[in-house]
């Protein structure tokens, strides 16, 4: 995810790292109601959109090989 600063590790502070787990549980919860919104939308287009921009945040949001 871009658009924030980096914190070294050894600068990262319990706080931060709290509010670290805070944005990502917000974004699985955003994802949560995407999800929602396509199980009820009424036009195909707008549930397989929901649906992929759902996917895509999941995507990012995962863990993945160390950089």
């Amino acid at each position: 995810m871009t658009g924030q600063p980096r914190i070294a590790l050894d600068d990262l502070t319990s706080d931060a790292l709290d509010a670290l787990y805070d944005r990502l549980d917000r974004a699985a919860g955003l994802a949560d109601r995407l999800e929602e919104f396509a199980e009820n939308a009424l036009r195909t287009d707008d549930r397989e959109l929901y649906t992929a921009i759902a996917t895509d945040l999941r995507t990012r949001l995962a863990p993945g090989p160390p950089a």
